[in-house]
């Protein structure tokens, strides 16, 4: 019974053994293993002795899918590591310290993951993906994966020896028109990778035990207990041996990844003749271009030199012309500042299609400056002239430098056509005379315009004056203006025919009115006067009787 209970014990004990082992933790990856110069050290394979068999290389489910069907064999075993698993002393087990690990691992050479990725420019993409493949068989490696979206467009994934990795991407230089970019990592995997190794070791050693106990068990139950525990420890050690297996096949084999992108033929493209143009004001933009066949779909991307954001249009039209020529839709660009006249306006153009990329760019020279301002005087602002008189109009303007083919114009605000003309050099001044047919009360509006040309444009400027035209003098005779009097007499007499008849019509319409009103006034006047007859009368009576009492004290 004493036995039985020891062995249960020992059991207890190596199963919390084989449960502390599984939860160790993994070593991670050592990104400064680099040589003086910079570079990666140099990766190897680590084996164990007497475990090539077991340990060999084994690509991922992923990798294996997109292999090729005959994988490269494994890399022979490289020396043995110094195995960090514990030793057995005088029967008991001694587990080394971490300097003694730390020591063992520094007198091992490093295993070390590369991989690469380089973004390529070709002459055609499916020979390209097909030669890079073969070069990975020639050098020992196999193709993991490759990708094709588009017609100009792929991508391949490949594994290589790691000692043939430098060679390898200098072959793929050497197949590209255009190295767009290119990278390479290095990962320190050594501290996982012995780690991993440890615990296997030890894992495996606490299996042989657990064997041993399964075997001793006194009953069912137990032995199930046991089984169990023997097959959560079986899941671990596979889990390790992928691992490991994963970390020697990367090491030995770089991943290589190519994205090849279909190099672009020429394409014939006008930005246009150079520009001089005034400050603030649009100026239109548009590229014409000859696209080789096959190309139906276009970008344009302006940069009008100034700073500003490109601009990119994608809308493109064909000209009138046989040979395929397409012209871009128009963009408009305002240059507020002229300071860093002039400008480089650049345009560069893309197409796609079913055979393939083309691209191709202009420049033009667009020079901006601000127009020079003209100042126009047109007289006092206030003209007074006679209808059919002759009058003549007088003004005077600016000539700043630069202007050329300078021209004047006078509308006189009738109707009539203007009178304009071209002003030679050094003349300031424009005079013209015109006879307005016409009087009205409102004034009319003479307008002169100065127009002239410059390298910034078109510089143009007005200024107006009023005029009041009077109405023509007819008949004069001794000073009078008979035909004016009689039309003046004519008019008064209108008037007040107009005013006495105006005011009948009023009186007939308000007569009700004005009768209720006399009859008012007449029945207020009766009584007015009833009121003072009867009043008189009581004064009268008042002084009869005051009589008649004096003549009878006299008595």
């Amino acid at each position: 019974m004493v036995g039985v209970c020891l062995r249960m014990a020992a059991l207890c004990m190596i199963a919390a053994l084989m449960l502390a082992l599984a939860g160790c933790n993994e070593g991670g990856y050592d990104e400064s293993a680099m040589d003086d110069g910079g570079y990666p050290v140099e990766v190897i394979e680590v084996k164990r002795a007497g475990e090539v068999a077991r340990d060999a290389p084994m690509m991922s489910m992923s990798e294996q899918a997109a292999s090729a069907p005959a994988a490269p064999a494994a890399p022979a075993p490289l020396p043995t590591a110094v195995p960090i698993a514990a030793s057995s002393v005088g029967g008991a087990d001694v587990v080394p310290s971490q300097d003694e690990i730390r020591a063992r691992r520094a007198s091992v050479q490093r295993v070390i993951v590369r991989t690469a990725r380089v973004d390529l420019v070709v002459d055609a993409v499916q020979p390209s993906l097909d030669a890079i493949g073969r070069a990975a068989d020639d050098a020992g490696g196999w193709v993991v994966s490759t990708s094709r979206a588009s017609k100009h467009a792929g991508s391949i994934s490949v594994r290589v020896p790691a000692t043939a990795l430098d060679a390898f991407i200098e072959t793929l230089r050497g197949m590209a028109a255009e190295v767009v970019s290119e990278s390479t990592d290095s990962q320190d995997a050594t501290d996982e990778y012995f780690d991993l190794r440890a615990r296997l070791d030890n894992m495996l050693a606490t299996q042989e035990r657990m064997l041993e106990f399964l075997d001793l068990a006194p009953d069912a139950r137990q032995a199930l207990e046991v089984q169990r525990d023997l097959n959560d420890l079986q899941t671990e050690i596979e889990r390790a041996k992928g691992r490991i297996r994963l970390l020697e096949e990367t090491s030995a084999f770089s991943l290589i990844t190519a994205n090849l992108t279909l190099a672009a033929r020429d394409m014939a493209v006008d930005a246009g003749p150079d520009r001089t143009e005034a400050a603030g004001e649009a100026i239109r933009f548009r590229a014409t271009f000859t696209p080789p066949p096959g190309i139906s779909q276009f970008s344009a991307t302006w940069d009008f030199g100034d700073g500003s954001p490109p601009v990119t249009v994608h809308r493109a039209a064909p000209t009138a012309t046989d040979g395929g020529e397409r012209v871009t839709e128009t963009v408009a660009h305002v240059y507020e500042d002229p300071t860093d006249s002039p400008f480089i306006v650049s345009v560069s153009v893309s197409g796609t299609g079913e055979s393939g990329v083309a691209e191709g760019e202009d420049t033009l020279i667009a020079s901006v400056s601000l127009i020079p301002q003209i100042q126009v005087y047109a007289g006092d602002g206030w003209m007074d002239v006679e209808q059919n008189d002759e009058t003549l109009f007088a003004g005077s303007f600016t000539r700043p430098d630069g202007l050329r083919n300078v021209r004047y114009e006078w509308d006189f605000g009738d109707g009539s056509p203007p009178v304009s003309g071209g002003l030679p050099e050094g003349i300031t001044r424009v005079a013209a005379s015109h006879a307005y047919a016409n009087y009205r009360d409102v004034p009319y509006t003479a307008r002169l315009t100065i127009t002239a040309d410059s390298d910034a444009g078109v510089a143009s400027a007005s200024a107006e004056t009023s005029v009041v035209v009077r109405r023509e003098r007819g008949f004069v005779v001794a000073g009078y203006d008979l035909g004016e009097t009689f039309k003046t007499a004519v008019r008064a007499l209108s008037a007040a025919v107009q005013i006495a008849g105006t005011l009948l019509v009023w009186a007939l319409v308000f007569s009700p009115a004005w009768g209720a009103l006399a009859a008012v006034v007449w029945l207020i006047v009766r009584l007015d006067a009833r009121r003072r007859a009867k009043r008189a009368a009581e004064m009268e009576a008042l002084l009869e009787a005051q009589r008649a009492a004096a003549a009878e004290r006299e008595r």
